[in-house]
């Protein structure tokens, strides 16, 4: 991730989610990070046990750059597991996932699903939102909401994963945003997760389908917001541009490549 400055920028503190955990599905292993320039840093993870990155920049500059590495051990059938009343945070919606009039109809237009289990009738109003909705790049932006994406029909992963959580809560069903990275997509990707029986198990409504060993999670939240890359407050800047470059290569067991 690179960050660059239309003028020059001092005292900069920033807040980093970057960097993948471990959990039942993923062993992260030979992890590196360097960013450039930094003064300070330090390391802990937030209410949603997300890893996070704090630190400053005190010296001036027009760039700011991220780079993390590291081996990802993946397993979809692991298990991620969830209590119930912790899970139950994630059943509200939030000003990013507000479902409005447009996604209300849509969701009363969809057919009686009450004998499906919670995983079962996401899973079914994900493949309804996909015959409805389109991938349009640049179409939407950080701040717009799902309501708004939707109300379009169209946008990109953010919104899809974004209108699924709407629809999901509006079923009652605790789901939460994922942030990651795929083969293949050369940029972070965004999912949801699914609470299904004291786990998390994910899918992906950009492509509809549930979520497969070549999924490595980043962060995960109530919506975007919670799994921003990159936050931060500084002195002089004027405009920035954010640049993210994500590549995923595949390494066979037993070799020992550092990415």
């Amino acid at each position: 991730m690179s960050l660059d400055f239309e003028r020059p920028a001092w005292e900069h503190s920033f807040k980093l989610r970057c960097f993948p955990s471990s959990d039942g599905r993923q062993k992260i292993s030979g992890e590196h990070i360097k960013i450039s320039p930094v003064h300070f840093s330090s390391s802990e993870r937030d209410s949603f046990g997300n890893m996070c990155i704090y630190g400053t920049a005190k010296q001036v500059h027009t760039h700011f750059s991220v780079d993390v590495g590291g081996i990802a051990e993946t397993d979809i059938h692991g298990v991620i597991p969830a209590e119930s009343h912790k899970a139950a945070i994630f059943k509200y919606e939030t000003p990013l996932t507000k479902a409005g009039v447009n996604i209300r109809e849509f969701h009363r237009s969809l057919e009686p699903r009450g004998w499906m289990g919670e995983f079962e009738r996401a899973v079914y109003v994900m493949g309804m939102l996909c015959d409805d909705f389109s991938y349009v790049s640049g179409s939407t932006g950080i701040a717009t909401t799902a309501e708004e994406a939707f109300t379009m029909r169209r946008g990109v992963c953010q919104d899809y994963a974004q209108i699924l959580l709407a629809l999901c809560r509006l079923e009652r069903i605790p789901c939460r945003y994922v942030a990651g990275m795929i083969p293949g997509e050369g940029a972070t990707h965004a999912w949801t997760e699914i609470f299904d029986g004291g786990t998390w198990r994910g899918v992906d409504p950009t492509h509809n389908r549930a979520c497969d060993d070549t999924y490595i999670k980043i962060s995960a939240g109530r919506d975007a917001g919670d799994c921003a890359i990159n936050q931060g407050v500084f002195y002089g800047g004027g405009r920035q541009t954010q640049t993210v470059r994500v590549v995923v290569s595949e390494v066979q067991p037993g070799k020992n490549s550092r990415p």
